[in-house]
């Protein structure tokens, strides 16, 4: 549809203080399990976060009348908090408004418009896009490697332990033992795993698998991913969630990445967060720039030049998603 050719007499949209974070992230796992939280102190909060070690320590048993034995405290260490600038920014043009500035819209064309044209929701929900796939990745690979628009690459790793990095082979071959490489997995996280992230890909393995249709076979049931879901959950207690979902770079591209690796199983220990994603003020804020509007973690500024006389829009937020405790996790490659 021409939407251009629709406008014929409706104002630019105004800046919306009431951006809907929810319906706009309501298909965000990473999100989920790092929501976001405001921060004036980056490293505090990540600080305050993160648990300590979870392997409880044990004083001795002394004598009567003898020295107490001197203990040891926690190894804290020191991390560099990688501050994340996230922004993008519209122009709306001469010609643009123009068109805008015509008259006679009807209704239907200007509900249309609104929802085709509403530059700061737009920009607000490709900035939390981004986070989304920072999440993602963190989750799929316990690090961070972002190298793009030019800017330095940032690297971050959440020192995930090499034991809690495990691999499965051929899960493509439906003849694959599956549950018994699933009783391997739970005996490597000592029987701590209770929640699995798995791809569409990967559930197709799963619901392709021979042992599995047999199983369903047998209760005169088809293997489907809800029964294959609620047979694992019954005998290994690990709820199975399929994670999907795409995103582009442009609107106009055909291109799209996926948000989750679908080719990794992350396996969780809690049913619950796994971190916060904390978010702290842009350099717009810190500068008190005018026409800043915060609309929730994601601010919204807009300015006006003369030649060309346009109308930018920009839509910016400095965050990091940080592990509560990076030990809830086993990252598992399928081969």
């Amino acid at each position: 549809m021409d939407y251009l050719g629709l406008l014929k007499g409706e104002q630019w949209i105004e800046i919306s203080e009431d951006f809907n974070y929810v319906r706009a992230t309501q298909d965000f796992v990473g999100l989920k399990l790092f929501p976001m939280a405001k921060t004036e102190n980056m490293k505090v909060a990540i600080i305050d976060l993160v648990e300590g070690g979870e392997i409880p320590v044990m004083a001795l048993v002394h004598a009567f009348d003898t020295e107490a034995q001197i203990g040891d405290r926690p190894d804290i260490k020191e991390f560099k908090a990688e501050l994340l600038l996230v922004k993008q920014k519209l122009n709306q043009g001469e010609a643009l408004r123009k068109k805008i500035n015509d008259a006679g819209m009807s209704r239907e064309e200007e509900t249309i418009i609104r929802e085709v044209y509403n530059d700061a929701a737009n920009l607000i929900a490709a900035v939390l896009t981004r986070f989304e796939a920072m999440a993602d990745e963190a989750l799929c690979t316990g690090k961070l490697h972002i190298v793009e628009n030019n800017a330095e690459p940032v690297d971050v790793d959440y020192g995930l332990p090499a034991k809690h990095r495990l691999t499965v082979q051929n899960w493509s071959n439906a003849a694959t033992d599956i549950l018994g490489d699933l009783v391997k997995i739970k005996k490597a996280s000592k029987n701590k795993i209770v929640r699995a992230l798995v791809s569409d890909k990967v559930m197709g393995y799963i619901l392709g698998n021979t042992v599995l249709g047999n199983i369903a076979a047998k209760q005169g049931e088809y293997l489907t991913e809800e029964f294959a879901k609620s047979y694992i959950q019954s005998k290994f207690g690990i709820e199975f969630v399929v994670v999907g979902g795409t995103y582009k770079l442009k609107h106009q591209s055909e291109t799209e990445y996926n948000f989750f690796d679908e080719d990794t199983i992350v396996f969780l220990t809690t049913n619950g967060e796994v971190g916060k994603l904390f978010v702290t003020t842009t350099p717009e804020e810190d500068v008190n720039m005018g026409a800043v509007r915060t609309n929730g973690f994601v601010a919204v500024s807009q300015w006006i030049g003369t030649d060309p006389v346009t109308v930018w829009t920009k839509a910016s937020a400095v965050g990091f998603p940080a592990f509560r405790n990076i030990k809830q996790l086993y990252i598992c490659s399928v081969k």
